[in-house]
């Protein structure tokens, strides 16, 4: 058994938060034991939206684009 949609969140708002402000977060699949995330952000930059895929065993994060 992994995580759940919600520890994924809590993941990603905890990493993101580190260098951009949070504005929402939208888990937009699973697939093959990884969870796809979309997270829309704020920094000196502007606004992004930050794509994410977290393993499910670990909740380690596997990518960030």
């Amino acid at each position: 058994m992994g995580i759940n949609s919600n520890k994924v969140e809590e993941i990603v708002r905890s990493f993101l938060q580190q260098s951009h402000e949070v504005r929402n977060i939208r888990v937009t699949g699973f697939d093959n034991g990884i969870w796809s995330v979309e997270a829309d952000v704020h920094s000196s930059s502007g606004y992004r939206v930050k794509k994410l895929s977290i393993d499910d065993k670990t909740g380690k994060i596997i990518s960030v684009e």
